[in-house]
């Protein structure tokens, strides 16, 4: 039980950074270009990583065979996402990112259940639709308040994405630690975001910019994927990633209560009563929808240990 209650609190730790973040970079890109807000970010965090390794004391080793999957999870979990998610906040409202991100986990169930590498029960696809019909009440989708942007396409299209990233991450941790997964598909993820951050950063007045932006990039470079990408990764390898994403459908709770705070919001009837039927949709999936991985290689790629 003790060990179950850490990895589940490890977990919450990162939807909450997470959430965090969702407000103070919308915040942010009022006065920074998103891309060149992430580039930036990334131009920090990826010595950072290596860093972290070697004070780990790890080492950064790529096998030959692994090549091909790390570029791959590079992309679902850093360029490629990284791409649509910016664009798709600075297009849209915190809100309706931590809606359409809720997604994430439902796209990962699908993964692992085709692909053969979890056999997901009934039980874990009730929960996780009661729960994301909760966070569909909680963002006014059946008040008339929701609209449809372009933002919310581009944050659907990257909730696809990091869906396989958990995937792939899982897999590729029986060979790397959490912190050696990170600094490589980080260094491969920089690559791909040249063409589009390079540009909008040399065309951005750092001199410019103050305060109340530079913390903001400094929280984003430090919390979000530094201190919890590597966490992530461990707790789903511990519970599977289908169910370890479940706890994703925290995401839009959170990032409600935090926007009383830092936006001034205030929550009608609707938005209450989603917030308890997400949570009672979640707990319901984590504790009734167990997976049975279909081989004992699967079990060591997609869940270590199963915890019932």
């Amino acid at each position: 039980m003790p060990r179950r209650l850490l990895i589940y609190g490890a977990l919450f730790y990162v939807i909450l950074a997470w959430s965090f973040n969702t407000i103070i970079a919308k915040q942010a890109f009022a006065q920074i270009n998103p891309l060149a807000f992430t580039f930036l970010r990334f131009l920090v965090m990826t010595p950072l990583a290596f860093a972290m390794v070697r004070v780990s004391g790890g080492r950064i080793h790529v096998e030959r065979r692994d090549v091909p999957t790390l570029i791959l999870c590079s992309l679902c979990g850093f360029g490629l996402y990284q791409y649509l998610w910016v664009l798709g906040l600075a297009h849209t409202t915190p809100f309706a990112t931590a809606l359409l991100s809720a997604l994430t986990p439902i796209f990962t169930l699908a993964i692992v259940a085709i692909a053969g590498h979890e056999h997901v029960r009934p039980g874990r696809w009730a929960g996780a639709a009661v729960a994301l019909f909760g966070v569909a009440i909680f963002e006014g989708a059946f008040s008339g308040v929701a609209s449809i942007r372009i933002g919310d396409f581009l944050i659907l299209a990257s909730a696809l994405v990091f869906a396989g990233y958990n995937v792939l991450g899982t897999r590729l941790l029986k060979r790397y630690t959490p912190l050696e997964l990170l600094a490589i598909t980080m260094s491969l993820g920089l690559i791909t975001l040249i063409p589009g951050g390079l540009p909008a950063l040399v065309h951005t007045n750092l001199a410019a910019l103050g305060w109340d932006v530079w913390w903001r990039i400094g929280y984003a470079t430090l919390f979000p994927i530094l201190l919890t990408y590597p966490v992530w990764t461990w707790g789903i390898s511990k519970l599977g990633a289908g169910k370890g994403s479940i706890l994703a459908f925290f995401l839009p709770v959170l990032t409600g209560v935090l926007s009383v705070p830092m936006l001034h919001a205030t929550f009608p009837p609707y938005e209450v009563i989603g917030a308890a039927v997400c949570l009672g949709g979640m707990l319901f999936a984590i504790a009734f929808g167990r997976a049975i991985p279909v081989d004992p290689q699967t079990r060591e790629a997609v869940a270590p240990q199963i915890l019932e």
